[in-house]
């Protein structure tokens, strides 16, 4: 399990992107502040924590700072991702307006309709004008305004129904994020559900792509991250209490991840 960490500015960035059919992310990553996953044609799916999220066209995805996540195949699709954190936003606003404009990520996804959407493209060409190096840049106005929009569409019922959705491993993945600290082998997930060892991890691997101990290695993982950046508790106690069973393997699956050690993680998160 690779976590790419996308090479980002850490205030503010956008991007869009074009995929083909049937090209597939090779492996979870995550970033330090947020981001906004706005597909703007085509479909998608996406695996976010224990969630297998069905994203069609006028979606919009909302990733919180640290959330592993992982697109899987996609159908062809065209997307833009606005990324910022938190101390950029604490250049320009109030706590209690921080507050109410990240409000919206409360929530993994936000449908938009063919009339709200126009809005928010209109936003994201005006912020793809600016730098953030500029002095005088008005990003923070952009961005205030659609976080507003989302905000304000957190119910919308979604434009256009997705061909086919893929939720039966959502009980699996809940349970594995509940429990990962105490499974110590995948024979406990299968008895969980009643199925075959066999049948779990083949029906796992062809959904999702990577195997079931990626997977929960990953949950761990990210939990550490969690735990590193949250808290001072030493690395050889969050290491049991992600499920690890010594703090030397739990150093190597890490450091296979995220290409940095929880040390290394930890300075960082508080850089």
């Amino acid at each position: 399990m690779k976590a790419d960490l996308t090479n980002i500015h850490p205030l503010f960035s956008i991007d869009f992107v074009v995929h083909e059919s049937d090209q597939e992310m090779t492996g979870y990553h995550y970033h330090n502040g947020y981001e906004l996953y706005i597909l703007e044609q085509g479909y998608q799916n996406l695996l976010v924590h224990d969630i297998l999220l069905d994203v069609a066209k006028y979606d919009v995805v909302l990733y919180k700072p640290n959330t592993f996540h992982k697109s899987m195949k996609r159908q062809g699709c065209a997307r833009t991702c606005i990324y910022f954190s938190e101390r950029f936003l604490q250049l320009y606003f109030t706590e209690n307006a921080i507050k109410t404009l990240l409000h919206c990520f409360e929530i993994e996804l936000i449908s938009l309709n063919k009339e709200i959407f126009p809005r928010i493209k209109k936003l994201m060409l005006l912020l793809e004008k600016e730098s953030v190096h500029e002095p005088d840049n008005r990003i923070f106005i952009y961005l205030a305004d659609i976080l507003s929009i989302l905000n304000d569409n957190e119910d919308s019922p979604r434009s256009e129904p997705f061909p086919s959705a893929i939720t039966n491993l959502s009980p699996i993945l809940s349970y594995i994020n509940r429990n990962y600290s105490s499974i110590t082998t995948i024979d406990e997930i299968s008895d969980a559900f009643f199925i075959s060892k066999f049948h779990l991890c083949h029906a796992f691997k062809k959904a999702t792509g990577i195997t079931l101990i990626q997977y929960l290695n990953k949950i761990r993982i990210q939990n550490a991250c969690n735990m590193l950046a949250g808290t001072k508790q030493s690395v050889s106690k969050i290491s049991t209490a992600c499920g690890f069973h010594s703090s030397m393997y739990f150093c190597k699956v890490f450091k296979e991840a995220l290409s940095i050690t929880p040390s290394e993680f930890r300075r960082n998160s508080l850089s």
